[in-house]
């Protein structure tokens, strides 16, 4: 199986900060509504200073793939994120990505990953359903997605050196966070009182478990899909990066 960066064309060249001619006015005018109301400190932009919209991949640069420069460790909720200092959106916070993920706003879209066997469908918020899926609403639908345990059946189909790696994993994962297992564990006062910490669905991505945005993957997503599951939604690759 080819990675997802033999798959899809290249959009490095697409990354450029400035507005132009693919720029989608109504999206960017939904875009500029929401960034006004967001109280942060730096000066709000011109409309033509940040180009939105990917002009190969048509979904926001904030959560394409490689342009995505926002920095955020799966481990912990959305809100723990930040844009790069070199960043045109330096200094805002995970509000700025309540835009819509695509021109389409699409009601409904699949995430799947070389990283990962999950396949997860997400939908909007239902208080802004008319926006369609927004950038944040992937954030926090792989986030919670993730921090799903691991299940017997997953751990029954992992080889031995995966086993090793998502111990490794779970173990560095509560090093930095003791308390987060505790999370899973829907009544602690029935546990017995030394229950070994939960594997979680996020240790799966081992060492790589920071967002590398996403990217338009069509082949992957035909073999990726199961025979006879019909007609899936709007498919994107999720790509994880490590942590630098």
């Amino acid at each position: 199986m080819w990675p997802v960066e033999h798959q899809h064309h290249d959009v490095s060249n697409s990354c450029t900060w400035n507005g132009g001619a693919h720029q989608n006015p109504s999206l960017q005018g939904v875009f500029e509504t929401r960034t006004a109301a967001i109280k942060h400190g730096p000066a709000r932009r011109t409309k033509n200073s940040i180009s939105l919209i990917d002009k190969d991949t048509q979904i926001a640069y904030l959560l394409a793939a490689p342009c995505a420069q926002l920095v955020y460790d799966l481990r912990y909720p959305p809100n723990s994120l930040y844009f790069t200092p070199s960043s045109s959106y330096a200094g805002w916070g995970s509000e700025f990505l309540r835009v819509p993920l695509t021109v389409a706003r699409h009601n409904r879209i699949r995430l799947i990953s070389q990283d990962f066997p999950w396949a997860f469908n997400i939908g909007p918020e239902p208080s802004a359903a008319e926006q369609g899926v927004t950038c944040l609403d992937v954030l926090n639908a792989l986030h919670a997605a993730l921090q799903r345990p691991l299940s017997d059946t997953e751990w029954g189909a992992a080889a031995q050196d995966k086993r090793a790696s998502l111990v490794r994993a779970r173990d560095r994962r509560l090093n930095m966070k003791p308390a987060l297992w505790l999370r899973s564990v829907s009544n602690a006062d029935a546990q017995p009182a030394r229950q070994e910490p939960l594997i979680l669905r996020v240790d799966w991505l081992g060492s790589r478990v920071a967002f590398g945005g996403l990217v338009k993957d069509e082949a992957f997503a035909r073999r990726r899909l199961i025979p006879g599951a019909g007609e899936p939604p709007e498919t994107w690759v999720v790509r994880f990066k490590r942590l630098s």
